[in-house]
């Protein structure tokens, strides 16, 4: 089945809860507005729009799973109320001069996903518009956002501040997928806005009836000189399959990192979250895993002999780095993240000098770490003579350590006869 049909099929549910009552409305102001998609006002230059979808559906590549249930994400913040918020504005700069004028909040409620747009008509109702918001999200509840730390919270704060009000959520837990999604694919692809995300990660094609979101403004610019708010429709369902996507992408990374999904990739990055967290014990685990991955197993070995260094497991350590040495060597380099010859034969060198005591053997790595920057100088820039100037310390080091190791040899001998 193609992702078009899923896709279709998974808006079938939707349609069939949107109502047909005030097919004609009025904004409270006065003036008509035409061409919005049905819904209700609910305040003075405030309307709200409603969507349902059944928990379940395909998404894309994946159902549309319950966010509440998702106890991992509890580690980063979470409760067991998510509620999914993202804002359409007039632009991206910030400043006063920017305000948002849709606010999209997804939540579940019994058993679907409940979509709620809340439509400003126009800057002078902004305060009733804030409160409409407010007034939607529940006391209990964790905020979910992609970039909001940094973008959507902000401008709101902002926003309230102009309107001499103080948001309910403010102090409210927030999870950002943002940096997740980064910490996971950060990489792999080639971006990790949320539009990436669909279309790599969950596999949402998104229909012709979507707006670009650098559009966006120019087109609500243009209903305040026109008063029709029908090319707004393409805005709306923007704003709506950004919500849904942002509640299947938690979904989703929550069954990365409780390791019911995910490839050698998603699990070696996984590991890494963990590690971050201070979880030892499951980040071992998940870099275990990932070693058996073709594609990321020299990674996550690379993963598992610093951790084996770490906890003074010296052999484990020296017999990891020297598996990661001999894939770099035979060309089979790590997948995703650029490790230097020159670093792995630097720690098989400490190793050697330090906890096995074999200076001959660490001299040996320092060779192979000279001719490694020899061939190339040209891609290390300044870096090189720091590199370079490390290394021949450690290699006058070493020589020391040798000529002293063969003048003691030579004093156990007694003379050349004894020998």
């Amino acid at each position: 089945m193609s992702d078009m049909s899923r896709f279709d099929r998974f808006f079938e549910y939707r349609n069939s809860q949107e109502t047909s009552e005030n097919p004609s409305p009025k904004r409270q102001t006065g003036g008509p507005v035409r061409g919005l998609p049905p819904g209700e006002w609910v305040d003075e230059g405030v309307y709200r729009i409603s969507r349902r979808y059944r928990l379940g559906a395909p998404h894309g590549q994946h159902p549309l799973l319950s966010p509440d249930e998702m106890v991992v994400m509890r580690t980063f913040g979470a409760t067991n109320r998510v509620v999914f918020l993202d804002l359409e504005t007039t632009g991206l700069a910030g400043g006063t001069g920017t305000y948002a004028f849709l606010c999209g909040l997804g939540f579940v409620d019994g058993e679907d996903f409940s979509v709620l747009q809340f439509f400003l008509e126009g800057p002078a109702r902004e305060a009733r518009w804030l409160a409409a918001i407010d007034a939607a999200i529940p006391p209990d509840a964790t905020l979910a956002t992609y970039n909001g730390k940094a973008f959507d919270l902000p401008l709101l704060r902002t926003r309230h501040i102009l309107a001499r009000s103080t948001p309910i959520w403010d102090r409210f837990p927030h999870v950002d997928l943002l940096y997740l999604a980064r910490r996971l694919y950060r990489g792999y692809l080639s971006s990790c806005s949320l539009g990436s995300m669909e279309k790599n990660v969950l596999g949402v094609t998104r229909s012709g009836e979507d707006i670009p979101g650098a559009m966006i403004p120019a087109i609500y610019f243009q209903y305040l000189r026109s008063s029709d708010a029908s090319p707004l429709h393409g805005v709306f369902y923007h704003n709506e399959l950004d919500i849904v996507s942002l509640a299947s992408l938690y979904c989703h990374i929550a069954s990365i990192l409780d390791g019911n999904r995910g490839d050698g990739r998603e699990r070696l990055r996984a590991g890494d979250i963990w590690d971050s967290q201070g979880r030892d014990d499951l980040s071992c685990q998940f870099w275990e895993d990932a070693c058996n991955d073709g594609v990321s197993g020299v990674d996550a070995r690379l993963r598992r002999a610093y951790r084996a260094k770490k906890s003074q497991d010296y052999d484990a350590a020296r017999e990891d780095f020297a598996f990661v040495l001999r894939a770099l060597f035979e060309g089979c380099v790590c997948a995703y993240e650029w490790v230097s010859v020159y670093t792995i034969c630097e720690e098989l060198a400490k190793l050697e000098e330090h906890r096995f005591h074999s200076p001959d053997r660490a001299m040996e790595h320092v060779r192979s770490a000279f001719s490694w920057l020899k061939r190339n100088r040209h891609l290390l820039g300044r870096s090189y003579i720091q590199m370079l100037r490390d290394l021949q310390h450690r290699h006058e080091r070493l020589n020391r350590k040798l000529e002293r190791k063969k003048n003691a040899s030579r004093s156990e001998c007694g003379d050349e006869n004894e020998c």
